[in-house]
């Protein structure tokens, strides 16, 4: 995108008070590298000035069930998913629509834990994807947050966002994700100024999740390109670290006009929705076939004219 080599800025470990977990040092010793160590570098390769943008995917822990789960998420890198991102089933997903919080609701219903979560999490890094857990805040104080960072880490995750997560209090997330030596992605909304932005793009490591559209997942209307092109320009303006997009991109041809102005784009309802609406044969088809369309739609540069 801008050719820029992008790293995640470090958080200062003296500051925070902060000391690498025993696993990753003895590691070091040992010349081996954690697996998420792994995933995270893999992450950042992926997003750092690379084209086409990277797509990635979403899809609720256990949803529709824990063996579709898991034989969904290899399939959605076979048929083109460059990251792979599972969502914490919540019980008030705040920020999200009614599919998602549909999808949410079945998974919990069957008993879903935060355990079960760090089981599909290892069994989605298996396929070599970098993998990145999308959760709600409750649910990671439920767990416990040093827990929860670690529980990731030894899963093979690359990293989590907390997307309703005030940023005046994610230090102690910050702190346990940088000791457990993964992301922090972080949310810029779209009201945000550009101090507000400047202090999220220091918080985060991993990238900036800038949203398509300002409304809650699931959107389905136009998209603005114009006020994407100048939001992400703001955003860069602010932090080196890459731009990934997503809500509101509905459409293959959606993620065609966002393409220019982001390294990576996130589609999730339009995954979800047929699984919780047609017979599972064809809705595991249709999701597989979405999948390959925005693919290949980011592999097709949009008209210059396109707005």
């Amino acid at each position: 995108m801008n050719g820029r080599t992008m790293q995640p800025t470090p958080l200062n470990p003296t500051r925070l008070g902060l000391f690498w977990p025993r696993r990753t040092l003895q590691s070091a010793k040992e010349g081996t590298v954690p697996q998420h160590t792994h995933a995270a570098t893999r992450l950042t390769d992926r997003l750092a000035g690379n084209t086409p943008p990277a797509l990635g995917a979403f899809l609720p822990a256990n949803f529709p069930d824990r063996t579709s789960c898991v034989d969904l998420l290899h399939a959605l890198v076979q048929h083109g998913a460059d990251i792979l991102e599972i969502g914490v089933p919540a019980a008030e997903p705040s920020l999200d629509g009614p599919t998602i919080s549909a999808a949410y609701r079945q998974a919990l219903a069957q008993g879903t834990h935060m355990d079960d979560v760090f089981v599909t999490v290892g069994e989605a890094a298996e396929t070599g994807a970098p993998v990145v857990v999308m959760s709600y805040w409750q649910s990671v104080l439920d767990h416990g947050i040093q827990r929860f960072a670690c529980g990731l880490a030894e899963a093979g995750a690359a990293g989590a966002m907390i997307p309703d997560l005030p940023l005046n209090q994610a230090e102690p997330w910050l702190a346990a994700a940088h000791s457990a030596g993964i992301h922090a992605p972080q949310f810029a909304p779209r009201t945000a100024d550009d101090a507000q932005l400047t202090r999220i793009g220091d918080a985060a490591s991993g990238w900036i999740y800038a949203p398509a559209a300002h409304a809650a997942t699931g959107y389905e209307g136009s998209l603005d390109i114009r006020a994407l092109d100048r939001f992400t320009a703001r955003v860069r303006a602010t932090t080196e670290h890459p731009v990934v997009a997503g809500i509101g991109i509905s459409t293959p041809a959606h993620a065609r006009q966002v393409a220019a102005h982001v390294d990576g784009v996130v589609v999730g309802t339009p995954l979800v929705r047929p699984l919780l609406t047609q017979p599972r044969p064809a809705a595991t088809a249709q999701t597989k076939a979405l999948v390959g369309a925005f693919a290949d739609a980011l592999r097709t540069p949009a008209s210059p004219c396109a707005a």
